[in-house]
């Protein structure tokens, strides 16, 4: 794992959607029905389709990244690690074509690619974590797993410099507008903690988490952890 430079990660296309999570994502609670199954399993492989999955990656002591590390809970989820990793992750502008395209006469096939696509986001988010942490493994060190803008009271505002960091626009077509939108819109920044003992890293919980009012996970009565 390269330091203090910015390198693309090489990221394959999931074969296949979890139609299960997709379904949560839409708001199904216990077994989806055979309809919203259905829906997702006819959506699903335009969707991916289109996708293009790209990532970039820059590792850097924490102490040089000082500006980004704005409230407590990053601080806290990054204790015990002296230096960061920071993650960029976008499924590319076909995504976006594709969840308009589908809702063309169809608002339901709209909102079952827009949960499709959050799911594969996941999917290839978790990818790239797992190739940084092998990297990291390889070098006998160990990962937190990933805290994104949003998360507990880091706010969204720090989105620009993180993507300034990681040079986003150029190097996979990522760009923070300054409302602090992701574009693409199904991508996604995160930070990993990077120490040469084990550690985890510490979410701060729903009830000082930024998105709490508007968490899907939290209107279907779960968190993001479960």
């Amino acid at each position: 794992m390269s330091t203090a430079v910015c390198r693309v990660l090489e990221l394959k296309r999931p074969e296949e959607i979890d139609l299960a999570q997709a379904a949560r994502y839409l708001g199904a609670r216990g077994e989806p029905d055979s309809a919203t199954m259905a829906l997702l399993d006819r959506c699903a492989r335009p969707l991916l389709n289109a996708a293009a999955p790209r990532a970039v990656y820059l590792r850097a002591k924490k102490e040089d990244l000082a500006s980004l590390w704005q409230g407590a809970d990053v601080e806290r989820h990054l204790a015990g690690c002296p230096e960061a990793v920071l993650l960029a992750v976008t499924l590319g502008p076909g995504v976006d074509a594709q969840i308009r395209r589908a809702g063309i006469g169809d608002v339901a096939a709209q909102a079952a690619t827009d949960a499709l696509a959050s799911t594969l986001a996941e999917q290839v988010c978790d990818q790239a974590e797992e190739i940084l942490r092998a990297m990291a493994r390889d070098q006998g060190l160990y990962l937190t797993g990933r805290y994104s803008p949003g998360y507990g009271d880091w706010p969204i505002a720090v989105q620009p410099r993180l993507a300034a960091l990681l040079d986003t626009q150029k190097r996979i077509g990522l760009y923070v507008t300054d409302t602090f939108l992701m574009l693409p819109r199904k991508s996604v920044t995160a930070v990993l903690g990077l120490s040469d003992v084990p550690v985890t890293g510490k979410r701060a919980g729903c009830a000082h988490c930024a998105l709490r009012d508007k968490c899907e996970y939290r209107k279907r009565g779960v968190t993001c952890e479960s």
